[in-house]
């Protein structure tokens, strides 16, 4: 795939994790066509036409493909011509980093702001401070103590990540 303007190997990661490696070929097709019919990709592939069509449908999901549709007018059937934006390949990495920045940041709210009580002899998830104690600082499952914990440093790596994640959108954001 040559395509000025965008990074390829980010485009090629992006396409198989969404379409697997036959999702590589269709692509390639397209990035190297202005605008291409599924059947025509069929035909360079190898590939069955109804799989060429799911995978087009879902780069379409996924804001990657885009398609123009026209009537035969011999026919009386629709025909679909697809393009390919290898550029939206960041901005779908980026809406994906943007929706686990808003689960660090939760995670992060959530360790800050409570006092963490877990079991001594369970690895079960800690619990804040007023769960504990409506649980009279006993486990719910084996009665044993439940004490604090130290999170500290969950919080630095919390922290951290969400730091590298708000740098990182920032220099790859494209708005």
């Amino acid at each position: 795939m040559v395509h000025s303007g965008f990074n390829n190997d980010l485009f090629r990661l992006v396409v198989e994790e969404i379409s697997g490696k036959e999702g590589v070929d269709v692509a390639s097709v397209l990035v190297n066509a202005e605008e291409t019919t599924d059947e025509e990709i069929a035909t360079k592939t190898d590939l069955k036409l109804n799989i060429v069509r799911r995978i087009l449908y879902k780069l379409h999901d996924n804001h990657l493909a885009s398609y123009r549709r026209i009537r035969d007018t011999n026919t009386g059937w629709f025909l679909y011509y697809w393009r390919i934006d290898p550029k939206k390949a960041q901005a779908l990495v980026n809406r994906k980093k943007r929706m686990v920045l808003g689960l660090l940041e939760q995670r992060l709210d959530h360790e800050t702001s409570n006092d963490l009580y877990a079991c001594v002899n369970r690895d079960s998830s800690p619990v804040p401070f007023e769960e504990a104690m409506n649980l009279s600082f006993r486990c719910p499952t084996c009665n044993e103590q439940l004490e604090y914990v130290d999170n500290s440093k969950a919080i630095s790596f919390l922290k951290k990540r969400v730091e590298e994640l708000k740098a990182d959108l920032n220099a790859t954001s494209t708005s």
